[in-house]
Formats: C-alpha cells, structure tokens, sequence
C-alpha cells in the first residue's frame, strides 16, 4: 500500500535517512533517526501537522501492519519499511512551517484580550466536564484541584514569574519540577511547559531581551529534558527553538487576530485524551506573560481569571 505525504515538517532532514520504529498508535508512528536523539512522526491526520511531522491521510489504518524495532528508510523520497509492503512518497509534498515566532502577538489589545477570556473559560469548561488530572483555574488557587494541580502549581507559579523577570535560572527550577510531572507518554507537566513556551515565542517578536531569555532558557533546558519521556523530549526540543503543533500554533494565531477562537481551541484541546488542554492551559498562561495588564495578577495568584 502506498501513501502520498500531504506534508512534511520544516524539522525532518531533506535527505535520505535511516531509522528505526520508536513506538507505534492507532493514528501515528515514531522513527528514531540513526545515530541521533530524535523522532520523525508519520501522522494520520486531516490537518495536524507537526515540526518532525510527515503528514498522510487514509481512511484506513494501514500502519497496524508495523512494529517497534523495523528498520525504516527514506530513498529518493519514498519512505519505506524493512517488514511492511506499506510506503510513503515524499516527493512534491509542501514543506510546513510553524509561524508562532513571527506572530509578535499583542495581548493588549482589547481584542486579543477578549479572544484570551474565550479560550480561558471554554477551556476550564472543557476540564471540569471531562474531569481531567488538571484544570487551569486550580493552579492559581493553593491547595485546591487534584493532586496533580495541587503539585504542580507552585512551579507554575514560579516559571510565570521568572520568565516576566527574564529569570532564566528560576525558569529553569521551575521547569525542574515540572518536566515529566504526570502521567502518559507526554507528562502534563512536559505539556503544559510546551504550550507556555508557545506563548512566549507568540509574543516576543523582536524583542531582543526577551529573545534573549527563549535562546538561554532553551538551550539549558535540554538538559532538563533528558529526564522525560523521548517523545516529550522530541516535542520540547523543537518547542526551544519555537517550532510548535499546528494545533498550538493555529490557536495562538486565532486569538491574535480574534477570529475563530472557540472552533480553533476546541480542535487544539482534543489533541490527546488530556495533552491538548494542557498544551492550550500552559499556551494561555504564557500570553499572560510579558504583558503588564496581566504579570501582578499571576504573580499574587490571579485571583480573577475570567479576564485581564
């Protein structure tokens, strides 16, 4: 069977490469590439796209057919794999772009600031109906939530003001104790991190200080990241250098022009069984970052949340 790549992520090498099948899901498998610590995803999906992404649709499930182990190889633009009559052509699929670093979002406006109260409360919505292990409201109220809320809150709390202050050491303490919180192939507290640093990059634009703080923070924090899952390593390690999720970044770019919010969020939150609202919680507590209609109300522990 072959498939015709629909997209191919900025992230995967535009040459031949070999790998080998890291892990495999009902809609997407992981390939470690030869040599190197990181992951290709070929990914089942309408409009999804990924940094590492190589992006097909089909109304069937062909990739039941592959195991952890298989060797894989990409040739003159064809994917193939060492046990599978399964392909994959490559050739003349468009290259995707994540744009979130050239957004320069202004939330404060009034309109991005309306978009940003549309995200919010739909999202703690969504959490309290599906009774996830997180709900963003509880992170900014102490002692209240889950135990993972109630864990993770502090560090929250401490990234967002280390990263208003251009702290790059306390960001990186902070970032300590979340990284690999929770449970699932990408941890919460990996999500909700990737998603803050979304929001970051959406605003920093040229700021030079704050570009400053993304490349620091980065750089250091792969380090960090050796302490998750090699699947959320893969996510962070492209988050460092503001490369995100189609789902995150189409987000991030509704709420900067305040169209097609709550359509957009949704999608973005039904990433995962909880991954997405927790990429979507840490990506709207980034925006409230760097912004000063906002940073003292997170500081002392937002004690409204319905709006700026």
């Amino acid at each position: 069977m072959q498939l015709r790549a629909l997209s191919i992520g900025e992230a995967v090498p535009p040459t031949n490469f070999d790998a080998v099948i890291q892990s495999t899901f009902d809609s997407a498998v992981n390939l470690r590439l030869r040599n190197e610590d990181r992951l290709i995803t070929l990914l089942i999906s309408r409009d999804h796209d990924l940094p590492q992404g190589i992006r097909v649709w089909t109304a069937t499930l062909p990739l039941q057919s592959l195991t952890p182990g298989e060797r894989a190889a990409i040739r003159g633009g064809v994917l193939r794999f060492a046990s599978s009559p399964l392909t994959v052509d490559l050739r003349d699929a468009p290259v995707w772009k994540c744009r979130v670093s050239e957004l320069a979002l202004d939330m404060q406006t009034p309109a991005a600031q309306a978009a940003w109260s549309t995200a919010w409360n739909l999202l703690n919505r969504e959490q309290e109906h599906k009774s996830t292990d997180l709900r963003a409201d509880d992170l900014f109220r102490p002692h209240t939530g889950s135990p993972l809320s109630r864990r993770i809150s502090k560090p929250v709390t401490g990234l967002v003001t280390s990263a208003d202050g251009l702290d790059v050491q306390g960001a990186l303490h902070a970032a300590g104790q979340m990284i690999g919180l929770g449970p699932g192939v990408t941890p919460s507290g990996d999500d909700l991190l990737l998603g803050f640093l979304a929001g970051l990059w959406s605003m920093a634009g040229q700021n030079e200080r704050q570009l400053g703080f993304l490349r620091s923070f980065g750089t250091k924090l792969i380090q960090l990241a050796q302490a998750t899952s090699e699947i959320s390593r893969t996510y962070l390690c492209h988050a460092m250098q503001g490369q995100f999720s189609s789902s995150l970044s189409h987000l991030a770019e509704a709420i900067a022009i305040d169209e097609g919010v709550e359509e957009t969020a949704r999608a973005s939150m039904r990433v995962g069984h909880s991954s997405g609202m927790d990429a979507v919680t840490g990506l709207l507590i980034g925006l409230c970052v760097w912004n000063p209609n906002a940073p003292a109300a997170v500081r002392g522990g937002w004690e409204t949340t319905q709006s700026f």
